[in-house]
């Protein structure tokens, strides 16, 4: 099953939810929503059933019944909290979870390395524009011999070809990560997007302790320090 559009009586764990007249009720349900649960509220004296996040993707779910005035409250809290706890659909959603999340940061270091690419090709351009002007002055003040000018040429021509060795990097790791504007702006608010989601993924992952998450979040705060250190390039004149 899944969470019909358009049902006013289901709450998303993005909504605000009806508020339990129990308090040790209410800690365990926002426990639950805050875990990614579902709430379908009951017409009548019920306070509805709640169900995991694989209610989302459809198939079998858990979920739990919940009464406006149980018998025993707290232990029906407990209850609560022990079926979030223990629900075998969280660990394995966050697996692939975690899995788009980490394809998405990867995506965004590849749009950063295309960025890179195109804003040192333009440094070399540069720099070979420098030195063919330097190299046709100097000629034109006849203040060098023709070895010389031979070797400031080659030199020129290297830092020509490193600059369309670079665009053309630039141009095919853009390309693999989906974008194509080829503009260096471009790939960073790409990147910046995609990490965005990223983070969203990892602070909505139930199990915080697991692993992979403290690893993946190491790894989100790297690439977030790379896409500062590139905007910088943008502020040195650069695009």
């Amino acid at each position: 099953m899944a969470p019909p559009s358009g049902d006013d009586l289901w709450h998303g764990p993005d909504d605000q939810w009806p508020k339990h007249q129990n308090s040790s009720m209410r800690e365990s349900i926002e426990h639950a929503r805050r875990s990614g649960w579902h709430l379908r509220q009951t017409v009548g004296h019920g306070y509805g059933r709640i169900f995991c996040r694989r209610v989302e993707r459809g198939g079998a779910v858990c979920k739990v019944s919940i009464f406006t005035t149980p018998q025993r409250p707290g232990d029906r809290a407990k209850d609560i909290a022990r079926a979030v706890r223990d629900c075998p659909h969280h660990f394995a959603d966050q697996t692939a979870d975690l899995k788009y999340a980490d394809d998405l940061i990867d995506s965004a270091e590849r749009l950063l390395d295309a960025a890179e690419n195109f804003l040192d090709a333009e440094a070399a351009s540069v720099s070979a524009a420098e030195i063919w002007r330097k190299a046709e002055d100097l000629i034109d003040l006849a203040l060098m011999d023709t070895e010389e000018v031979e070797r400031i040429m080659a030199v020129a021509r290297e830092f020509d070809l490193e600059a369309r060795s670079l665009t053309r990097q630039g141009w095919n790791r853009g390309t693999e990560a989906g974008v194509t504007e080829g503009a260096p702006s471009s790939y960073v608010a790409a990147a910046e997007k995609r990490t965005e989601e990223a983070s969203g993924v990892v602070a909505q992952a139930p199990h915080q302790e697991d692993p992979k998450l403290v690893a993946l979040k190491v790894k989100l705060i790297a690439t977030k320090g790379r896409i500062a250190d590139v905007r910088l390039r943008f502020g040195h004149g650069r695009p």
